[in-house]
């Protein structure tokens, strides 16, 4: 008996997170991993069962970087021979440039397209802390090293405006390239954009989009490519999990050890900071590369980076353990979003390096200071003395300034780090020269496409190039079969229960980066609170 056809249904919606996603016991506000759609498409590329995909995108909350490991899969998926189908419900760029990849894309009337070209925002708080009395004593190593400018400074440096136009570019270029799928010229694609947003009704007289329907209709949209006994497989379903009768059959089969650093790197524990946003911890990341170290049948690791870098330190506890696993089992590191300043750190040892074009990283540089509350608590009338013993005993306090002897030397501890412990060992680790890191560092960040040309990344890639390169590595035969295991820290009871309650992010971040600064040495950060959209 013929089977009927078949199309995958597929919604993307607000946050697409790295690693794996939380299921929550309470709320309804469940979040969608990057690797499982990236895996869902790519298994129904492959399967003769799967004739086309229906695409629903709802806003999205979600970097470039993740977007382009999407839409590359939705790509593989068309090249296949099948069909994609996109029902856009509103959106802008970002869900725009996922759309571009389908055959059709459809809108429902009311809909707007926010179409409107991309924007980079920085946000500078010098007179805000100069309001309460406080001083920013921040120093950094590297001109391009802009990570301390939104408290010193009330407006971007050249050097820190030329990256981020750099980046801009780099991202708007991306956007446009997409846009030629739909058969749009680099001369049509910005003409568009300068003159959006757009009704859906307009977006179909500029060819945007291809037909006006209602997210119901879209089914009836398929049964008119496959036939009228066409149905539809949830994505949801069609995902294969690790359940508990899939592990027992695959037990014994070889294993690509996946493990994610995600958010600041900090010493300790991985955790959840005060904002509600992950946090790597380097004694949990080393347990994890201790674990796939020690187990006979994983053959090789991947290491996934979404993190714009932290505490030194714990940089450096974690750049050790990798030197020391890649020299017995291939380590493959693949960059999300932001891998930059440690989160490059850390990636630095590993034997080959992927990114997307639109990830940003590098901002190979350091960073030091504290913050100098004196004149606060002169405003608020508080009287204060102090004995010491030693000539830096106040150092560390937050209620003098650094002398001339101090800060001298800690210019000089930055400068030392920067290039006996950053500098060399990215050149030995990229295998190029101390003066080519130097030159592709100094607190530079770049995208993932300009990282190549200076070697601190070799390819263009996902998630599914992470693991092919993992196979290659570990001499797996192409037709023999692996299992992938991602590590994952067990989440608190609060977290499961409510993970999508974060309470507001900006001024709770502002805390938390000064209280960095403030209790920690030298930092491997890089610029700030970049939101490109």
């Amino acid at each position: 008996m013929r089977k009927k056809k078949a199309y995958l249904e597929m919604l993307l919606k607000d946050e697409i997170v790295e690693g794996v996603a939380e299921r929550p016991f309470i709320s309804r506000k469940a979040r969608t991993s990057l690797y499982e759609i990236v895996q869902a498409l790519h298994h129904a590329a492959k399967n003769p069962d799967i004739s086309a995909l229906a695409l629903s995108i709802e806003p999205l909350n979600t970097g470039w970087a993740r977007l382009s490991d999407l839409r590359r899969a939705i790509s593989k998926f068309r090249r296949s021979g099948k069909q994609v189908y996109c029902f856009l419900q509103e959106g802008g760029n970002a869900e725009y440039y996922l759309a571009s990849a389908s055959d059709r894309v459809f809108m429902p009337p009311a809909a707007h397209l926010h179409l409107v070209g991309l924007s980079a925002e920085t946000f500078f708080f010098r007179n805000v802390l100069e309001r309460f009395g406080i001083e920013a004593e921040l120093f950094s190593m590297g001109e391009y090293k802009s990570a301390a400018e939104m408290f010193t400074r009330m407006g971007m440096s050249e050097p820190a405006r030329e990256q981020l136009e750099r980046i801009l570019d780099d991202s708007f270029e991306e956007l446009c390239r997409a846009l030629e799928d739909r058969g749009f010229s680099r001369e049509d694609s910005t003409a568009l954009m300068d003159d959006g947003p757009y009704t859906a009704r307009e977006a179909l007289a500029r060819k945007l989009v291809d037909g006006i329907c209602y997210q119901d209709e879209l089914a009836g949209k398929m049964e008119e490519i496959l036939g009228k006994k066409a149905r539809a497989v949830a994505a949801a379903r069609y995902r294969a999990g690790d359940g508990l009768v899939r592990r027992i059959l695959t037990f014994r089969r070889s294993r690509i050890a996946f493990i994610d650093v995600t958010g600041h790197i900090e010493t300790g524990e991985s955790r959840r900071n005060q904002a509600g946003r992950e946090m790597a911890g380097a004694d949990t990341i080393r347990k994890f590369l201790d674990h796939a170290e020690r187990s006979k049948i994983t053959r090789a690791i991947i290491i996934r980076i979404d993190s714009p870098g932290g505490s030194g330190i714990a940089s450096d506890l974690i750049w050790r353990k990798i030197s020391i696993v890649n020299k017995k089992k291939p380590v493959v590191v693949s960059f999300g979003d932001v891998a930059a300043s440690g989160g490059y750190y850390i990636a630095a040892p590993a034997g080959r390096i992927i990114a997307e074009p639109t990830s940003i990283t590098g901002s190979i540089g350091v960073l030091a200071g504290k913050f100098v509350a004196r004149g606060l608590i002169e405003n608020l009338g508080i009287r204060r003395e102090a004995i010491v013993r030693g000539k830096h005993a106040g150092y560390d306090s937050a209620f003098t300034k650094f002398t001339p002897d101090e800060e001298e030397k800690l210019r000089q501890q930055l400068s030392e780090f920067y290039r006996e412990d950053f500098v060399k060992k990215v050149a030995e680790g990229r295998r190029i020269s101390e003066q080519e890191v130097d030159e592709a560092g100094r607190g530079r960040v770049w995208t993932g496409k300009r990282a190549v040309e200076n070697r601190l990344v070799d390819e263009l890639g996902g998630l599914m190039e992470a693991v092919q390169r993992a196979r290659e590595s570990a001499r797996i035969p192409e037709h023999a079969k692996v299992r992938v295991v991602h590590y994952y820290r067990h989440r608190k009871l609060w977290e499961r229960l409510m993970p999508g309650m974060r309470p507001p992010l900006l001024a709770l971040d502002l805390i938390e980066r000064m209280e960095r600064l403030a209790t920690q040495g030298i930092l491997l950060e890089m610029p700030f609170s970049i939101r490109i959209r």
